[in-house]
């Protein structure tokens, strides 16, 4: 003879489920943006990264022609995935340079520029300046003798 259940069935009701759903929907809805953000600061490390790299290339070029050179110069070769680089204002005594975010990512990562100046005491001085915003336009970085200025929308990174 098989025993007879009287209790209730096993399972979930359908309120349970949709509770769990809009649970696990909000907790998504709160991390999303978070992820998406941390993705966004990994692409911009490469623009800095290689501003980086092109500003330290600028002083061993310096130290070795006693001039800045182009980007196509410098001992280094600068591919990025993100971002494009381009000379700014290149002389004896200053150099500029920017990473511009590609066409498909104008509107989630920031612009960046950089510049290196050499001073009346022969000390070397580089700065990297980032945009306050993805979609704003990023100036050239300038010098005032030794001081390296960020443009108005942007701010220094180092």
């Amino acid at each position: 003879m098989l025993p007879l259940s009287l209790g209730k069935t096993k399972g979930f009701t359908l309120i349970e489920l949709l509770v769990v759903f809009i649970i696990v929907g909000v907790l998504a809805a709160i991390a999303l943006p978070t992820i998406l953000n941390q993705m966004a600061k990994g692409r911009e490390a490469e623009g800095k990264s290689n501003l980086g790299t092109i500003n330290r290339a600028q002083q061993a070029y310096r130290f070795e022609k006693a001039r800045f050179g182009n980007l196509e110069e410098l001992p280094v070769e600068i591919r990025g995935q993100y971002y494009t680089f381009t000379n700014g204002v290149v002389s004896d005594t200053f150099a500029s340079h920017s990473a511009e975010a590609r066409a498909s990512y104008t509107d989630d990562i920031r612009d960046y520029a950089s510049a290196i100046t050499l001073d009346a005491q022969d000390r070397l001085t580089y700065r990297i300046c980032e945009n306050n915003l993805p979609t704003d336009t990023i100036a050239p970085v300038t010098s005032s003798g030794i001081n390296i200025i960020c443009d108005a929308n942007s701010n220094p990174v180092n």
